[in-house]
C-alpha cells in the first residue's frame, strides 16, 4: 500500500476543515497514528506511541510543536500544527511525517527531523530582508495607510492587491503601481513587461517615493508594519494584512534582525502613465515587429528625475498626502 493510499486526499481534508468538527482519523499501518483536528483549541497534528527513551525534539519552528502527551496511560508523541492558515499547507508535512514513520519504521521525532530536513533543501529561508523588497513595501504600505485614513480599512485592504495583480493597487476608477527608491535620484525598477501597460480603459499612475536613511529618526520597515497593521479594527482584515505582507516579502522574524530607520527623502511625486510615458510594452514591441513569444523575461529602469508630477484626483492625492504622514 503506498503513502497516497492510506492519506485523505487534499482537497477531503481541506473539505473536512471547513467542517469546523473535531476530528480523529487513523492511518493505515503500524504504528497506529492518528491524524486529529482540534477546532476548539485551533490546531491539526499527529499523534501515535512514543517507543522507550523517544523524547520529542525541538521544531525551531515558529507554528509547529511537538511534545509528549498521555492518552488512556499511554506516552504518546504529538506534532500539532497551531496556525489555522496554514492548516492545508501543513498537511502534506503530517504525511510524511507519518510515512516515514509506518512506512520506513523511524520514531516520530526521527520521521519529523527527516522530513523537514528534506524540505530544507528546496526551502531556504532567507535569513535578512534585502533593502530592495524592505523599500517596496515601506511605499506600498504607505499608500495603503492613507486609503485607511482617507477612506476605510475594509476599502483599503480590497484595493491593495499586495502582488497578486499587475498592478499593486485598484482603486475605484483607477490603478495604481508604486516604485520605491532609496536612490538620490527617481530610478526605478520595472520587473514585467505589462508593469506600465493600463488594464482596459482604466488610467494606471505611478506613484514614486524615495527612501533615506532616517539615522535615529524615521521608522523600521518592522515598527511600520505594526503601525499600519493596527489600522485594521477586525481580526480577519489583520489576518489578510498579514497574508498580504508575507506575500511581498515580510516575515516576522526580520524584526529580530539589524533593520534600517527610513523617512522619506522627497515628496512622493504622481505620474499619469500616458503614450509619452517612459516605458516598454507589449503593444509597442508587437508595433516594432518583435516576436514576444521569444522573450520570456523583460526587467528595465526608468530614470524620472526631473519630471514634473501630474495633477492627480483628489482622492489619490489626498491618500498619498495622509500616507506620508505615517511614515514619521
Amino acid at each position: 500500500m503506498t503513502g497516497h493510499d492510506r492519506h485523505l486526499s487534499g482537497d477531503s481534508f481541506a473539505a473536512y476543515l471547513a467542517t469546523g468538527i473535531p476530528m480523529e482519523h487513523p492511518i493505515d499501518g503500524v504504528p497506529r497514528l492518528v491524524l486529529f483536528f482540534d477546532p476548539d483549541n485551533r490546531r491539526i497534528g499527529l499523534r501515535g506511541p512514543a517507543r522507550p527513551n523517544e523524547t520529542p525534539v525541538h521544531t525551531g519552528l515558529e507554528h509547529i510543536n511537538m511534545a509528549v502527551v498521555h492518552q488512556s496511560g499511554h506516552r504518546m508523541i504529538e506534532v500539532a500544527v497551531e496556525e489555522p492558515r496554514l492548516f492545508v499547507d501543513a498537511y502534506p508535512v503530517l504525511c510524511g511525517v507519518a510515512d516515514r514513520t509506518q512506512l520506513d519504521n523511524m520514531t516520530i521525532s526521527r520521521a519529523f527531523s527527516e522530513t523537514l530536513r528534506r524540505l530544507g533543501h528546496l526551502i531556504r529561508a532567507e535569513q535578512t530582508l534585502t533593502q530592495e523588497v524592505e523599500a517596496g513595501l515601506i511605499g506600498e504600505l504607505c499608500l495603503l495607510a492613507g486609503l485607511c485614513v482617507t477612506s476605510t480599512p475594509e476599502a483599503a485592504l480590497q484595493a491593495w492587491r499586495g502582488g497578486t495583480e499587475e498592478h499593486d493597487f485598484g482603486l475605484a476608477s483607477l490603478d495604481v503601481e508604486v516604485k520605491t527608491t532609496m536612490s538620490e535620484t527617481r530610478r526605478h525598477r520595472i520587473s514585467s513587461i505589462t508593469q506600465l501597460q493600463p488594464t482596459g480603459d482604466r488610467p494606471l499612475w505611478l506613484l514614486s517615493l524615495q527612501l533615506t536613511d532616517a539615522g535615529t529618526g524615521g521608522s523600521t520597515v518592522a515598527e511600520f508594519v505594526q503601525r499600519v497593521r493596527q489600522m485594521f479594527p477586525t481580526a480577519a482584515q489583520r489576518d489578510e494584512f498579514d497574508l498580504r505582507t508575507q506575500a511581498a516579502g515580510w516575515r516576522h522574524r526580520y524584526a529580530d534582525t539589524p533593520l534600517h530607520r527610513w523617512r522619506l527623502r522627497t515628496d512622493p511625486a504622481l505620474h499619469l502613465v500616458t503614450a509619452a510615458f517612459p516605458r516598454i510594452t507589449p503593444s509597442q514591441l508587437l508595433a516594432a515587429g518583435v516576436n514576444l513569444d521569444a522573450i520570456s523575461d523583460l526587467r528595465y529602469r526608468i530614470d524620472l528625475t526631473g519630471r514634473s508630477a501630474d495633477r492627480a484626483p483628489a482622492h489619490l492625492d489626498n491618500a498619498v498626502n495622509a500616507g506620508r504622514q505615517e511614515l514619521r
